[in-house]
């Protein structure tokens, strides 16, 4: 006796649907998915699925099904960080001058900013506008003239001072710093802390 077991087409594109959608929320956790057209698609069993290729600026590409290419194009939306006000070169993001709104998903240039960070905005930018990851640069924790603590642990054995930063710095960054009459090149950490 030979069993014939029919899969609806429908069944087989929801794994394919699965896989997209899985691949689109580890980079936008907030993408929301209406829809998701596929093409080029042959009615068979599914015994591999590769979305390797997939890019995550895009909105529309291909991923392999067994042995043949699958187009796909999504209608979905994610929530982005867009400026309220208009931002000059060293605003620090805030909720007082941007809002997380939520905009269509098509082809992106480059990453846009999901979520508020300690960073701060590197251009002039107008209201309402989209910010993306290059428009942001690290907040300098350290400005010349400050007077920091620099700390030099070896062991159990910490010893701190102060000393006159000469240079602007964020954290990672070396600075030159002065303690009386010599001058020591420091590592700034994350609380504007120099570190020998």
């Amino acid at each position: 006796m030979i069993w014939l077991i029919f899969i609806p087409l429908w069944l087989i594109s929801g794994v394919i649907e699965n896989n997209i959608t899985q691949a689109y929320h580890q980079i936008y956790p907030s993408i929301i998915i209406k829809h998701i057209k596929i093409s080029n698609y042959r009615n068979q069993k599914i015994h591999s699925i590769d979305t390797s290729m997939i890019n995550p600026k895009r909105n529309a590409g291909t991923i392999k099904v067994n042995d043949f290419y699958v187009f796909y194009k999504l209608d979905a939306t994610i929530k982005v960080l867009k400026s309220i006000t208009y931002l000059n070169k060293g605003d620090k993001l805030s909720r007082a001058n941007t809002a997380l709104q939520r905009i269509p998903f098509t082809n992106l240039y480059t990453y846009p900013v999901t979520t508020y960070t300690d960073k701060v905005i590197k251009m002039y930018l107008p209201a309402n506008r989209v910010i993306y990851q290059y428009m942001l640069a690290n907040r300098s924790l350290v400005k010349r003239g400050d007077i920091i603590e620099v700390i030099s642990k070896s062991g159990a054995i910490e010893v701190s001072f102060r000393a006159v930063a000469l240079s602007n710095g964020k954290a990672g960054d070396k600075i030159k710093v002065k303690k009386d009459k010599q001058v020591l090149e420091v590592t700034l950490d994350n609380d504007g802390n120099g570190r020998l």
